[in-house]
């Protein structure tokens, strides 16, 4: 289902159908993209290994990788090259096992996941340059702006997104 056809949808829904429309269509575009982004922050609707932001670049002695702002989850992380598994901790596990784990360098072998928002810490910070792949739970790449683009979740999905913008649509404030 394309914006368009979920624009019609949500016209015939609300019995918007005859001009001049109670709802603009760059109104409807602009909740049926927040549909989706909300849909994705309640369900795990997509998911991606294969995005240039799955892969981080660090250089030795990094100490914050910074996640790209689209990215909801970590469900894996991998280091490339030697594919070995990085284990979310938090810095509670950490402080609890050795005070001094913010000074340790080495090969990481976990990552912590409550360290800074929008960013993960190596643990141990890397001793040489490296790269790390992750699989993530995100929102959607891009905001559905012209009438052909279509939604990045499965079709199954796309009549809950109708439903949001009704939703929205109704919450808003009007003269009477």
């Amino acid at each position: 289902m394309a914006l368009r056809d979920l624009i019609d949808e949500f016209r015939y829904e609300a019995a918007d159908d005859s001009s001049p429309y109670f709802w603009p269509d760059d109104y409807l575009a602009k909740i049926a993209s927040q549909a989706e982004r909300e849909a994705c922050r309640r369900g795990a609707l997509i998911i991606d290994s294969t995005s240039q932001f799955c892969t981080l670049a660090f250089e030795a002695g990094d100490d914050v990788l910074k996640l790209d702002k689209r990215i909801l989850e970590i469900r894996r992380a991998r280091v490339v090259g030697t594919g070995a598994k990085l284990y979310s901790v938090t810095s509670d596990q950490l402080d609890r096992n050795n005070e001094t784990w913010e000074s340790e360098t080495g090969d990481p072998y976990s990552y912590v996941s409550d360290y800074q928002t929008g960013a993960i810490r190596p643990y141990p910070v890397p001793k040489i340059a490296g790269e790390v792949r992750l699989t993530v739970r995100r929102l959607p790449l891009a905001d559905m702006e012209l009438d052909e683009d279509e939604p990045e979740i499965r079709p199954e999905s796309h009549s809950a997104l109708v439903q949001w913008m009704l939703y929205r649509a109704y919450m808003r404030q009007d003269a009477d």
